[in-house]
């Protein structure tokens, strides 16, 4: 079978990438030129930037958790969860985790007792991370409970940020002398766990390195939790080899000719939001402001004080954003000069409609990838597209179309699913048999994406698995939720495809969340049939909503802003407007 591996790529496309043969954390960490390492402040906390790690810092502290840690008995091959939200200290635990042999494994800190515990079961942990936070705590010590994990296992970092979380001391800017006012790991301070700061008495210890491609790709990294749209989320083993050639290509694409510095609002548990937010901020010294979690003031506050010039969301922000005052957007993200957008579809209208608020030289542009392989497809910054594409296919990356027939669609402008292959691409599921439908021989993983290629771009026209065959029409959701987001009045929505009435055939329908309008006089929501009608009025017949309108609180999403559409399929039609 054939592939197009730079047929709609740059000129410049090799047909293969020479990888540098190093370990993830060395590959991070080597190459600290062009900034002082020692003063400038690289991972910081937005809510408090005295709160900080330079890259010297950061080194130091890697390397005493990892003494900690095997001190404490990880073993190589050992899992270490995650469980925490988005902290300026993250970094430091995700190289160490790796850099002693381990692996990383990140965790929704909002999951709940059923889900955390299914990544457990999965991971099967050495040690769990937390939150020193009751809630946290109970939530973890209920799941280790269940799988038998001892409590002592459990680590915690202070939720209060009043103080250094780790109490580093730098006294006679001696990063390294150990705290007295530690706990040994091997002690149990706590019914529950053990303070992180235990880790660190025990001196400093240098990172597991690879010499070899062999063992780069044999060396699992990390496990990155999959969206789980259609169900229980997988964990997707990442090794060092694939860590490393995701990293090589990202630089090079989104580099604004002044100093970037970035805000990380999207998750670092998830591919997405440690891409920009791990690795080229100690390689390259471009600093990043940490916030625990989004949400729209602060964030709007954080790029205003701190001058960010980078930032990478979901689509619900950049909806959020556009309902927002033109002169609040103007004056608090002033500074903006790349935004991308990634995690979930996003129509050409909403972009250009943020693009339009903010600095003249801004880039608002798609971001399109998968956990399995990670970042595939972006625009340069200065590159501002139109026309709703999801970008180029970076260096490194193959890809194929192929149609329902498993033939290859070749030719402009034809639609077929995505196949991609990348020396990026994961080592496998764990604990999960992968099917043809998942990846398909020659090592191609099937997105289930469905896309076409046009001038060099990539355009998504939906999912294979969700699009609506209306008497024998493919009708793709997200494009009539791109034209039900354009009304004032529906803050959020998604479209399944469902049963008609008369049970002959599949067609679309809507749920819709109603914009919220406070200090707005009190007038008649908008109704099932104003929701029809608006899409009516906008797209083709066989696009109607003659499966109804449902009205909830909430559309259910991933952390990366993807519909999980399975639970609107279990919501059924409860509370549905049908129009005649």
């Amino acid at each position: 079978m054939g592939n197009f591996l730079s047929r709609f790529c740059s000129a410049n496309h090799p047909k293969s990438a020479e990888l540098p043969v190093t370990d993830i954390v060395s590959y991070a960490f080597d190459r600290q030129t062009g900034y002082d390492a020692d003063t400038k402040p690289l991972f910081i906390n937005a809510e408090d930037p005295s709160q900080f790690l330079t890259a010297n810092q950061t080194t130091t502290l890697v390397r005493q958790l990892i003494a900690g840690l095997h001190a404490a008995g990880l073993q190589k091959g050992d899992a270490v969860l995650l469980h925490l939200a988005n902290h300026y200290l993250y970094a430091a635990l995700f190289f160490a985790i790796i850099g002693a042999g381990g692996i990383v494994c990140g965790a929704n800190p909002a999951y709940q007792s059923f889900e955390l515990n299914h990544i457990v079961d999965l991971s099967r942990p050495r040690f769990i991370i937390t939150s020193d936070s009751t809630t946290s705590l109970a939530l973890v010590q209920q799941v280790c409970t269940k799988q038998g994990i001892p409590l002592s296992r459990i680590f915690t970092l202070p939720s209060n940020t009043g103080h250094h979380p780790l109490q580093l001391q730098h006294q006679d800017n001696n990063p390294t002398a150990p705290n007295p006012n530690t706990a040994s790991p091997d002690s149990d301070d706590s019914p529950i766990g053990r303070p992180l700061a235990s880790l660190l008495r025990h001196g400093e210890t240098q990172w597991m390195t690879l010499s070899s491609a062999s063992e780069m790709r044999t060396t699992t990294a990390c496990y990155y939790s999959t969206s789980g749209t259609t169900g229980l989320p997988k964990l997707a083993a990442l090794s060092h080899h694939a860590l490393v050639a995701q990293q090589t290509v990202l630089p090079t694409h989104n580099t604004p000719t002044t100093e970037t510095i970035r805000l990380a609002a999207l998750p670092l548990f998830h591919v997405f939001g440690a891409a920009w937010a791990l690795f080229v901020t100690v390689r390259h010294g471009q600093p990043v402001y940490v916030v625990p979690r989004f949400s729209l003031t602060p964030f709007l506050e954080y790029v205003a004080r701190y001058r960010i010039s980078e930032t990478y969301v979901a689509p619900p922000v950049v909806h959020a954003l556009n309902r927002l005052d033109d002169a609040v957007t103007q004056t608090k993200l002033s500074s903006l000069r790349y935004i991308g957008v990634g995690g979930a579809p996003i129509d050409a209208v909403a972009l250009g409609k943020l693009r339009s608020k903010l600095h003249a030289d801004a880039t608002v542009s798609q971001v399109w990838g998968m956990t399995e392989f990670g970042v595939a497809t972006v625009f340069r910054a200065g590159e501002n597209d139109e026309t709703g594409s999801i970008g180029r296919l970076l260096d490194t990356y193959e890809m194929r179309l192929v149609g329902v027939d498993g033939r290859d669609v070749v030719g402009e402008g034809k639609v077929g699913e995505l196949w991609i292959r990348t020396p990026g691409a994961m080592s496998g599921y764990l604990r999960h048999e992968m099917s043809g439908s998942e990846v398909a021989e020659g090592g191609w993983v099937r997105t289930g994406d469905t896309v076409h290629v046009k001038g060099g771009k990539l355009y998504v026209t939906g999912r294979a698995k969700e699009l609506i065959k209306v008497r024998g029409w493919h009708v793709a959701p997200a494009e009539i939720e791109a034209v039900l987001l354009q009304h004032p009045d529906v803050a959020d929505c998604a479209v399944v495809g469902t049963t008609s009435a008369d049970g002959q055939a599949e067609v679309p329908r809507a749920y819709v969340v109603r914009q919220a309008r406070p200090g707005v006089e009190k007038a008649a929501p908008i109704s099932a049939q104003d929701v029809f009608d608006f899409a009516r009025q906008q797209l083709a017949s066989y696009k109607k909503l003659d499966g109804g309108v449902v009205f909830v609180d909430r559309i259910p999403r991933t952390t990366s802003g993807k519909t999980q559409r399975f639970k609107l399929a279990q919501m059924g039609a409860e509370g549905a407007s049908f129009v005649v």
